[in-house]
C-alpha cells in the first residue's frame, strides 16, 4: 500500500508546493527565532524568577500539589477529547481534506502525518511548561537534576497519550466523546481527592513524579510508557474511523475563521464555532406570562438547546468564582494570577447568556419588536446573566471559604462578575469597526493600525484584565472596591448608550 501511486502523486505534489514556498518558510523561521530571542526569553527567564519565589515555592512544593496537578492533567486530557469534534490534530486544508476524504487510500496513511505534527506540538507546548516549572523548582532548590529529568520524560508520555485522546475526539462519535470527556473528568477529579486515587491513573503517575516521589520513578515511568504502547495500538483504528464529512467541515470552518480573522472580523471568526441546537427542538420558549418573566424563559431555553455549552458556562462561572474569591486566600504577591484567570473566564464564560443583548443590539436600527425600546429589551435579557453569576459565582465564591478565602472577597467576588455582565452589554452594542482604524498610521516603530483594530477588537477583554489585576491592588479595600464598582458600572453602561445611539 505504501507504494501505491495516488499516494506517491500526493506526496509529490506536496514536496512540489513545499519547493514553491521555501523562502517563505526561511523568512517565518528566521521571525520566529527572533521573537523567541527578544521576546520569548526574557519571558521565560521571568516567568521562572517569579514562580522560584519562596511564595510560590511554598505552595507548588506542598502536599496539595501533586492532586492539583493531577486533576489539572486530567482534566487537560478531557477537554481535547471534547476539542478533537471542533480541531481534531488529524487536520489538513480544504484541498487536501476533499483529497483525503474522496480517494480509497485508508486514513491511517493518508492523516498519519498531521496528527503525528499535531502531537508533537501538543508535547512540545506541554514540555515547555514542564521545563520552566522545573527549572524554578531547581532554581529554588527544590527539585534534583534528576527528578527534572523524570517529570520532562513523563510530561513526554502524557503529552502523547493527550494526543491520542484528541485523535480519539475526532474519530469517535459526538455522543461516545461526550461520555469519554465525562468519565475522564470524573475519574481526574475523584482520583485527585480520594486517598491513594494518584496510583490509579497515568495522569495521577505523572503528579506522584513531581517534583519527587515515594512511588519508585522508574515504574511510575514504565506504566506510563506500557500506557502509551497500549494507546498506540488504536491510532490506525481512530485514523481510518475519522468521517470525511467531518473532515471537511472542520477544515472549511478553520479556513473561514483564519480569512475572518485575517480581515480583523473577530466576530465572524468566532461565529464559525457556535454550537447548533442538539436538543430541545420541541420547547416552547414563548409563554403567555409577564414579560420579564417571559424574556428569562426564552433565554434559558435557547440557552439549554445547546447543553454542552450551557454546561461549559456554569462550570467556567464556578470555577471563575472560585478563583475570584481565592485573593485573599494566596499570597499577595502572586494574588493577580486568580484574579486575572478568573476575570477573564468569567467574562469568556458570559457571552454564553449574552446572545440576547447581541440580539437586542441588532435591532436597534429596527422598529420595536416588543413594543418597548432597546434598553428595555436588554435590561430583561441582562436576568439570565445576573441568575447565573448569582448562582454559580456565589457557589464557587462560597466553596473558595474553605481554603481559606474571606466573606469580604465573596462579595467581592459576585460584585466584580455582575460587573462583567455590564461590560458584556457595553461590547455587545459597539456595532462594526470603523473603517477609520484600517488607515495606515506610520511611525518610527512601525505601522500601528493593526495595534488598534487588535485594541478595537479586545477592548472588553482587555477592560475587564486591567480591573482584575485592580482587584489585587493593596490601597484598594474591599469598601473601596464595592464603591468603585457600581460608579465604573454607570460609566460603562453610559458608553454603551452612547453606542446605540450611534448605531441609530
Amino acid at each position: 500500500m505504501a507504494s501505491d501511486p495516488t499516494l506517491r502523486r500526493l506526496r509529490q505534489l506536496r514536496r512540489d508546493q513545499r519547493a514553491q514556498s521555501e523562502s517563505d518558510l526561511r523568512y517565518t523561521i528566521y521571525v520566529a527565532l527572533m521573537v523567541l530571542l527578544i521576546v520569548g526569553v526574557p519571558v521565560i527567564r521571568m516567568a521562572i524568577l517569579g514562580l522560584a519565589s519562596p511564595e510560590i515555592v511554598a505552595f507548588v512544593v506542598s502536599t496539595a500539589a501533586p492532586a492539583v496537578l493531577s486533576a489539572v492533567t486530567g482534566l487537560l486530557i478531557a477537554a481535547l477529547v471534547v476539542l478533537g469534534r471542533i480541531r481534531g490534530p488529524a487536520l489538513v486544508d480544504p484541498f487536501r481534506s476533499a483529497v483525503v476524504a474522496s480517494n480509497h487510500l485508508p486514513r491511517r496513511q493518508t492523516l498519519l502525518r498531521p496528527f503525528l505534527v499535531s502531537t508533537t506540538q501538543l508535547v512540545g507546548v506541554l514540555v515547555a511548561l514542564a521545563l520552566v516549572l522545573s527549572a524554578a523548582l531547581a532554581v529554588a532548590g527544590a527539585a534534583s537534576a534528576l527528578s527534572v529529568v523524570v517529570f520532562v520524560a513523563a510530561t513526554v508520555l502524557v503529552g502523547i497519550l493527550a494526543g491520542i485522546a484528541w485523535l480519539g475526539g475526532q474519530s469517535l462519535p459526538p455522543r461516545s466523546s461526550q461520555r469519554i470527556a465525562a468519565a475522564l473528568a470524573a475519574v481526574s477529579l475523584t482520583g485527585a481527592v480520594i486517598p491513594g486515587g494518584l496510583l490509579l491513573t497515568p495522569w495521577g503517575w505523572v503528579a506522584l513524579l513531581y517534583p519527587s516521589s515515594g512511588l519508585a520513578p522508574w515504574l511510575a515511568l514504565a506504566g506510563l510508557a506500557i500506557a502509551v504502547l497500549a494507546a498506540s495500538l488504536v491510532v490506525p483504528k481512530l485514523l481510518d474511523g475519522i468521517r470525511g464529512s467531518e473532515l471537511n467541515a472542520q477544515a472549511q470552518r478553520w479556513t473561514s475563521a483564519a480569512t475572518f480573522t485575517a480581515s480583523a472580523d473577530l466576530a465572524g471568526a468566532f461565529e464559525q464555532f457556535r454550537a447548533l441546537p442538539t436538543v430541545g427542538r420541541q420547547w416552547r420558549a414563548v409563554q403567555v406570562v409577564p414579560t420579564p418573566i417571559l424574556m428569562f424563559v426564552r433565554d434559558i431555553v435557547g440557552s439549554l438547546r445547546t447543553p454542552e455549552r450551557a454546561l461549559l458556562a456554569a462550570l467556567s462561572l464556578t470555577v471563575a468564582g472560585f478563583l475570584l474569591a481565592s485573593i485573599s486566600a494566596v499570597p499577595a504577591t502572586v494574588a493577580w494570577a486568580p484574579a486575572l484567570l478568573g476575570g477573564v473566564i468569567a467574562f469568556l464564560a458570559l457571552g454564553v447568556w449574552s446572545d440576547g443583548f447581541r440580539h437586542a443590539a441588532d435591532t436597534a436600527v429596527a422598529l420595536p419588536l416588543y413594543g418597548f425600546g432597546v434598553a428595555k429589551e436588554i435590561a430583561l435579557h441582562a436576568t439570565l446573566p445576573v441568575v447565573g453569576v448569582l448562582v454559580f459565582v456565589g457557589a464557587g465564591a462560597l466553596t473558595a471559604l474553605a481554603v481559606g478565602a474571606s466573606p469580604a472577597s465573596v462579595i467581592v467576588a459576585l460584585a466584580f462578575a455582575l460587573f462583567i455582565v455590564i461590560i458584556r452589554i457595553m461590547n455587545a452594542t459597539k456595532g462594526q469597526m470603523p473603517l477609520e482604524l484600517l488607515a495606515p498610521i506610520p511611525t518610527p516603530a512601525g505601522d500601528l493600525s493593526g495595534a488598534l483594530v487588535m485594541m478595537w477588537q479586545a477592548d472588553a477583554l482587555l477592560l475587564t484584565s486591567v480591573l482584575s489585576l485592580a482587584l489585587t491592588t493593596s490601597w484598594l479595600s474591599t469598601p473601596v472596591l464595592l464603591t468603585l464598582i457600581p460608579v465604573a458600572a454607570v460609566i460603562v453602561l453610559a458608553i454603551a448608550r452612547h453606542n446605540l445611539a450611534n448605531a441609530r
